[in-house]
């Protein structure tokens, strides 16, 4: 598994504080709209909040699996 960027952090974050419990399908895609709105709208400051819950979360990952690259698939 790859380690979260800021934004999957933000947006896991957001779905959780703004989900209404249900069925997932065409509220979720909503959701994920919504969370990229609200990404866009941050002020660097507030984004840098983030960039350090994903750098802590990759120092992490590194120690998980320590020989882990990324490494996508050709197509």
């Amino acid at each position: 598994p790859r380690p979260p960027n800021p934004f999957i952090l933000f947006r896991n974050d957001y779905t959780k504080r703004h989900a209404k419990g249900g069925p997932s399908g065409p509220l979720e895609d909503s959701h994920s709209k919504r969370a990229g709105q609200a990404w866009r709208a941050l002020t660097a400051e507030e984004k840098r909040a983030w960039q350090l819950l994903a750098k802590k979360a990759g120092d992490e990952h590194a120690k998980m699996y320590p020989d882990y690259r990324y490494r996508p698939n050709k197509r």
